[in-house]
C-alpha cells in the first residue's frame, strides 16, 4: 500500500514522516524529476501472525507494510495553498492538519478540502474538452457513458462537495480509476498537536467534521514523537510514560490507514513463511488467490479455509479438520478477517 502525506504550507508532514518511520531515508526524485520524494516502509506487526507462526515453527514471518511517501514542496508551490500536482499514484492520502500552530483548524480542514476539489475539477474540465473533440472529430450515435459520467463528476465538484458523495457503482469507479481523482481516494485527516495539547478531548468537533467528510482521524504529535525516535530503544518507554504515552503513533497509524480503505486480513502457511495478505472487505476467494500469485486465481479449484480463532481453539490443522472446522470453499467464498488459506490450483 502506498500512503502519501499531504497538507498545507508550515504543516509538519516532514516531522511527522520523521516520527512515523522513524529514521533518515535518502529522499528520490519523482519520475517527473522536479520533486524530491522521502519513501519509508512501515510495517504492522499482527500478534495473530506471530502467534501462528509459533505454533506451526515457521521460520519467516511477513507482516503487512505500507510505503510512507512524503513529497517535497515544488520551488513554484503558492505559500497559501497545497501542492496536488504530485499526488495522485497512491492508495490512501493522508492529509496533516497543523493544530499546534492553528487558531482554527477546522478552516484549515476546509482550505484543504478546496483544494483537493479543485484539483479534481481541473482534472475533469480537460476531460470533458478532450472528450468533445474527440466525439466532433468521430461522431457516435450512442451516448458516451464516460462523458455522461464525467459530467456528473462535474456536477458535484462544482458544488464544492467531494466525489466520494457520489454514491458509485463499482463499473463506474472502475472506468474512473485512470483519473486518479483525490477526493475518492480513501483519506486520514491527521492532526498534528503540540506537546500542550496530548491527551485532551478538545479536538472533537474536529474529528467530527472529518468523518462527516468521509476521512478517519488520528492525532499524533509528531515534533516529541521525532525526539523519542532519537532515544536509545531501552529509555524510550519511561519516556513515552511520562507523556501519558502508551505508545509510539506508527502501529496506530498503519492499522488506521488499512482501515480506511476497509481490508481485512488472511493468512498463508507455505513451506517455512507465514504471511499476512491484506484485501478488500467482500473479496472473493478467487481474488484472493490472485493477490499471493496470478497463476493462482487462473488455476482456482479451491480454497481450504479455517479462521484463526477456530485454528488457536483446536491447536493445530488436524484437529480443526476432524472437528469440521478445516472447510473447502468455492471461488465465490467470501474471505473473512483471520481466515488461514491454503489455495489449491492447477495452471
Amino acid at each position: 500500500m502506498r500512503v502519501v502525506l499531504s497538507g498545507l504550507p508550515f504543516c509538519g508532514k516532514s516531522t511527522v514522516f520523521k516520527a512515523l518511520v522513524g529514521k533518515e531515508v535518502q529522499p528520490k526524485k519523482a519520475a517527473s524529476g522536479k520533486v524530491q520524494l522521502n519513501i519509508g516502509t512501515l510495517e504492522l506487526k499482527d500478534q495473530r501472525l506471530d502467534k501462528l507462526a509459533q505454533i506451526l515453527g515457521s521460520e519467516k514471518v511477513t507482516h503487512p507494510k505500507i510505503n510512507l511517501i512524503d513529497v517535497a514542496q515544488v520551488a513554484e508551490a503558492t505559500a497559501k495553498g497545497m501542492d496536488t500536482t504530485h499526488i495522485r499514484d497512491f492508495d490512501v492520502l493522508a492529509l496533516v492538519l497543523a493544530v499546534f500552530s492553528s487558531k482554527d483548524p477546522k478552516q484549515d480542514l476546509r482550505d484543504i478540502e478546496s483544494d483537493l476539489i479543485l484539483s479534481d475539477t481541473q482534472l475533469v474540465h480537460n476531460r470533458v474538452e478532450r472528450i468533445h473533440k474527440e466525439r466532433k472529430a468521430r461522431p457516435q450515435k450512442e451516448e458516451d457513458q464516460e462523458l455522461l459520467l464525467v459530467e456528473r463528476c462535474r456536477e458535484v465538484l462544482e458544488k464544492e462537495q467531494m466525489l466520494k458523495t457520489l454514491e458509485l457503482k463499482p463499473d463506474e469507479l472502475k472506468m474512473l480509476a485512470g483519473f486518479q481523482f483525490l477526493t475518492l481516494k480513501p483519506m486520514v485527516l491527521m492532526a498534528n498537536v503540540s506537546e500542550g495539547q496530548l491527551n485532551k478531548e478538545e479536538f472533537k468537533d474536529l474529528e467530527k467534521a472529518a468523518q462527516e467528510k468521509g476521512m478517519l482521524f488520528f492525532s499524533i504529535c509528531a515534533k516529541l514523537e521525532a525526539e523519542i525516535e532519537e532515544l536509545p530503544e531501552e529509555e524510550r518507554p519511561e519516556f513515552l510514560n511520562s507523556m501519558g504515552l502508551a505508545q509510539l503513533s506508527g502501529e496506530g497509524f498503519i492499522e488506521t490507514c488499512f482501515q480506511a480503505r476497509d481490508d481485512i486480513f488472511f493468512f498463508t502457511v507455505v513451506g517455512k513463511e507465514a504471511r499476512a495478505w491484506p484485501i478488500g472487505r467482500g473479496t472473493q476467494a478467487v481474488h484472493a488467490a490472485g493477490s499471493v500469485h496470478t497463476d493462482m486465481e487462473r488455476g482456482f479449484i479451491r480454497a481450504e479455509v479455517v479462521n484463526y480463532k477456530d485454528f488457536i481453539e483446536c491447536g493445530s490443522f488436524t484437529n480443526a479438520k476432524e472437528k469440521g472446522l478445516l472447510r473447502l470453499e468455492g471461488k465465490e467464498y467470501i474471505v473473512q478477517d483471520g481466515d488461514i488459506i491454503n489455495f489449491k490450483f492447477s495452471v
